[in-house]
């Protein structure tokens, strides 16, 4: 009978995304997003991220009375995109301005290496990633709010590894947050930044995935982890 119900629960879950559309990264920036602050920018140095080299990770903790028949997952965004920009004016006060966004359609989820590394023991399926992924993806909106994003107008604090005021765009609605960032490197041709920092998805308006009255649910807090390479960009 219990295994019946596990079956069953199964069903339920896979079955909240079989009629989702397929999320495709079409458009390649969010719309407002002010690349030129940076590309021609007359004075500082500008760093734009390197991609193949930064990553957001973000751990999604199962929950509700049931929550030993899920799991919990390891999303990862492996495609974050974005500028940093350092200047100096004539009082040698040091400025610091910084935009990030990543593509929710890129989001990786379950990676078996990085669930390894989070330390997280059980191992979903097939069938289990493709049904995480497209009712994450359904919570998010992501057709309608393709992008999540990051500003700093003024990361001068970050840099002197002090806590940041950042605003983080996800699902349409910007929330400010004060975040601490370790800066690992920092010098003419290269910034390394990490931290880690939890959210809530109710505050970003987001309704965390559930089935069965709440029984199995995604926790409403995530937990993420940040690294962000940046590498000097000539004018």
């Amino acid at each position: 009978m219990l295994r019946n119900s596990r079956l069953l629960i199964g069903c339920l879950l896979l079955g909240g995304c079989a009629s989702q559309q397929a999320i495709s990264p079409q458009q390649k920036a969010p719309a407002d997003f002010p690349e030129t602050i940076y590309t021609e920018a007359v004075s500082g140095s500008t760093y734009r991220v390197d991609s193949g080299a930064s990553q957001i990770l973000i751990t999604v903790r199962r929950g509700g009375l049931m929550a030993s028949l899920g799991h919990d997952h390891i999303v990862a965004s492996q495609n974050l995109q974005g500028f940093i920009l350092i200047d100096e004016d004539s009082s040698q006060q040091r400025s610091c301005r910084a935009d990030f966004y990543a593509p929710m359609a890129n989001l990786e989820v379950d990676n078996a290496e990085l669930r390894t590394q989070a330390g997280l023991l059980s191992t979903p399926s097939t069938n289990d990633i493709a049904g995480t992924k497209g009712n994450m993806l359904k919570s998010v909106e992501a057709l309608d709010f393709p992008f999540a994003q990051l500003h700093s107008s003024d990361c001068h604090k970050a840099l002197q590894g002090e806590q940041s005021e950042v605003v983080l765009t996800i699902h349409g609605v910007d929330q400010r947050r004060e975040i601490a960032i370790n800066v690992d490197k920092i010098s003419e041709d290269k910034i390394i930044l990490s931290g880690k920092f939890s959210i809530l998805q109710s505050d970003f308006g987001i309704q965390p995935f559930s089935i069965m009255n709440g029984l199995i649910k995604v926790e409403d807090k995530l937990e993420l982890e940040v690294k962000i390479v940046a590498l000097y960009s000539k004018p």
